[in-house]
């Protein structure tokens, strides 16, 4: 008798009319991601005194003069790495103390040679990119890349190519910065995420090591959704987000949340996210418009 009732249960649903998927109004699905900014409004680097030009200027005649040679495969690579804009941001991380942004720069730039980030193999790092737990699609309002991370989506256990993913997505993301712009806009998406897809200690005291020492100045804004306790440094640079799918009252809400679709414009945002861009991750549509991009295997830039 059950087994009727519930067949007739059934049958019964497959009558009602069908709901519309609350994003169909902005359009059909598409995995093709934004890799290409809309109009923004870049946010403008502080003019430099006297004092600091002179800093540039003879911070970069000292790296150039260590440079590897001309005739070296690699030369190309680092001769577009060391520009005004690379030491300014150097200059910058260390507050404009010339010996510490000296010695920074130079263990950056032997670290390059070393550990070549500009050239890693697609190859050996898409088997992270399957899941979808981090990729870019979409630019803010100032026009940084939106580099997505969701936690809950890892699929790897080895420390090592997940270091080199997130070097090979900083590198990438680079690449997708329009001109006028040096820094990035990260979501991480906490959601539904548990202490069992954190990566290792190790592992983030890697990454944490080579974002701080080799790409300073990169994190333009971060925006943590559903986040868990952190430093209070830290959090100076984080925006909290609300919900984009929840009550859009914001009035009683603390001076550190803020919507998404502020700092993002709704075109450029996903839907997942409180913003109408209807997108889902497929891995090869991603990964064949990322390629076509930055470069495949990779391109040699000037860094902005």
């Amino acid at each position: 008798m059950n087994v009727f009732n519930r067949l007739k249960s059934n049958s019964n649903a497959s009558l009602k009319p069908r709901i519309p998927s609350p994003t169909e109004e902005f359009g059909p699905v598409t995995h093709e991601p934004k890799l290409t900014p809309g109009n923004f409004s870049p946010v403008a680097a502080a003019p430099l005194n006297e004092e600091q030009e002179a800093k540039v200027v003879k911070l970069k005649e000292y790296i150039e003069s260590i440079m590897i040679p001309e005739s070296d495969a690699y030369y190309a690579s680092e001769r577009g790495f060391v520009t005004d804009s690379t030491v300014k941001r150097y200059m910058r991380a260390r507050k404009w103390d010339y010996e510490q942004a000296k010695t920074m720069l130079e263990n950056t730039v032997k670290w390059r040679r070393d550990y070549r980030p500009d050239e890693l193999d697609p190859e050996y790092i898409k088997p992270e990119v399957e899941t979808g737990k981090m990729y870019y699609n979409g630019f803010d309002k100032c026009g940084r890349p939106v580099w997505i991370m969701r936690p809950r989506l890892q699929n790897s256990k080895d420390g090592e190519r997940q270091i080199k993913h997130i070097v090979y997505c900083l590198e990438r993301g680079i690449r997708l910065m329009p001109q006028l712009v040096e820094n990035l806009a990260i979501i991480v998406d906490f959601k539904d995420s548990s202490a069992a897809h954190n990566p290792s200690v190790s592992t983030c005291k890697k990454f944490l090591d080579i974002l701080g020492n080799h790409y300073p100045e990169r994190l333009g804004v971060a925006f943590v959704i559903i986040s868990p306790f952190m430093d209070p440094v830290t959090k100076n640079k984080i925006k909290f987000v609300v919900d984009g799918k929840e009550d859009k009252d914001t009035k009683n809400l603390g001076n550190e949340m803020v919507r998404l679709d502020d700092y993002i414009d709704p075109e450029q945002l996903e839907c997942d996210f409180g913003g109408h861009f209807n997108f889902e991750f497929e891995l090869e549509s991603y990964w064949t418009a990322l390629l076509e991009k930055t470069g495949n295997p990779y391109k040699v830039i000037d860094y902005k």
